[in-house]
């Protein structure tokens, strides 16, 4: 083979190695993006001429870990008051009541049913949870929440859809108003669930606890025979969301 041929083959050769590093970096940065963006945003120039992380928006580092304070409290439970006032759809409003007091993940409050509702025992009896079947400790106040639920006969779920049988739809965007309402930026679900945990730890309830109350995989209840949880856990989880409902009420 002359040198002009193997020149050719080398330059072919040469692409479609680098077709192939950039197809296997970018499946990578799909899957890992909030951790990888930031050092092979850095990592490219060396390798290419163009990086195609520029440009790409990602997760902020702290977006997880990111916590209401008291203050932030007050100005949610303002914001849920006005929007409450201003006719909102009462669904969302109990819905981010119910997030913000217990700890659960949004699945749980969109799908939570009223045979799942447990008020006598303190708890949700929650049929499908991300570990299964769990029983999770529920304070007072969000069961004075749900008691201002309308509770249709025609309808499981005590968040239930407008039009239908079926649950509310629209916490999301129900989320995205009273957030935009209340000033508060990169507040989510998971930040409500997040907070609800720190405020536990504030108060000085230890790890097992606290993995309890929010029904982490490490403490979840989940026999279906318990009749009844241990009074310590309920009132844990009393005592967590009568402080938190506490800023967003502004009481001292």
């Amino acid at each position: 083979m002359d040198a002009k041929a193997l020149t050719t083959t080398q330059d072919y050769l040469d692409k479609r190695y680098l077709a192939e590093l950039v197809g296997t970096l970018a499946l990578v940065l799909v899957g890992c993006a909030s951790i990888t963006i930031s050092g092979f945003g850095g990592a490219f120039p060396l390798a290419i001429p163009f990086n195609p992380a520029r440009g790409v928006r990602r997760q902020a580092d702290g977006a997880r870990t990111r916590r209401l304070n008291s203050e932030e409290y007050r100005r949610l439970g303002k914001a849920l008051k006005a929007a409450h006032d201003d006719g909102d759809v009462e669904a969302g409003l109990i819905g981010i009541w119910l997030l913000t007091l217990t700890g659960c993940r949004l699945g749980e409050i969109e799908l939570l049913k009223w045979t799942e509702v447990d008020a006598a025992n303190g708890c949700f009896r929650l049929e499908d949870s991300k570990e299964g079947a769990s029983v999770r400790p529920i304070g007072k106040p969000a069961f004075d929440v749900i008691a201002k639920a309308e509770r249709r006969k025609d309808c499981a779920f005590v968040l239930p859809a407008a039009r239908s049988d079926g649950p509310y739809g629209g916490m999301t965007r129900a989320m995205d108003r009273i957030m935009e309402r209340s000033g508060l930026k990169d507040v989510t679900a998971h930040t409500l669930r997040h907070s609800f945990a720190s405020i536990a730890g504030d108060i000085g309830f230890s790890d097992s606890t606290i993995e309890t109350l929010i029904g982490h995989v490490a403490g979840t209840v989940t026999s279906k025979y318990i009749h009844r949880l241990d009074t310590v856990l309920v009132s844990a989880a009393d005592n967590v969301a009568r402080a938190i409902r506490g800023f967003m009420l502004g009481n001292p």
